[in-house]
């Protein structure tokens, strides 16, 4: 058996290596990489793929393009796009977050998070955030949209100020392809 790989009740286990496709019940990559990766159980351990699917993702100093996972959870991670039921981000970013459940970040940020459950950020940010329920400590955001929000939380645009930056936005824009469209008339 190859010293790198190691094959024992249904899983795979990946060291110091490049994978193509793997798929496995439970799945280990330690400091190496995978361009699709399907399993039950998968953790990244200063690794990195391209694609990963699986009830539960760990993710340790590694990161992922894109992730479909029940749960979710990163430390000192980073993922491009993540769709899952929950998430806990420690020390990590996140392109992209869409949550059906909740969401908690500790030291961690997100350009956009979408949440039908809860938020809890300790330390975060984001850029857009739209959930259900947001608490925070010392965290901040550009454009949050929330039913509640418990606790302070520095935003640059409220849900008053987000309706006017984007109608102003809308107007430019439109008047911007207005012009456009009569200059190619000439």
């Amino acid at each position: 058996m190859d010293n790198d790989i190691k094959n024992a009740h249904g899983g795979e286990e990946m060291k110091n290596q490049e994978r193509g496709e793997v798929t496995a019940e439970t799945v280990n990559i330690t400091q190496g990489g995978a361009r699709t990766v399907q399993g039950t159980h998968v953790t990244l351990r200063q690794a990195g793929a391209q694609s990963i699917t699986a009830d539960n993702l760990v993710i340790r100093q590694g990161g992922v393009v894109k992730a479909r996972a029940d749960q979710l959870e990163m430390l000192q991670g980073g993922v491009g796009f993540a769709q899952t039921q929950t998430a806990n981000l420690t020390a990590s970013q996140a392109g992209a977050i869409l949550s059906e459940g909740d969401v908690t970040m500790e030291q961690s940020g997100a350009q956009v998070l979408l949440a039908r459950g809860d938020v809890t950020m300790n330390q975060s940010g984001a850029v857009a955030m739209i959930a259900g329920n947001v608490k925070t400590e010392n965290s901040g955001t550009v454009f949050l949209l929330a039913r509640e929000v418990e606790g302070p939380v520095n935003t640059a645009f409220g849900p008053r100020e987000s309706v006017i930056f984007g109608a102003v936005a809308g107007a430019v824009a439109g008047l911007v392809l207005l012009l456009a469209k009569l200059s190619k008339r000439e």
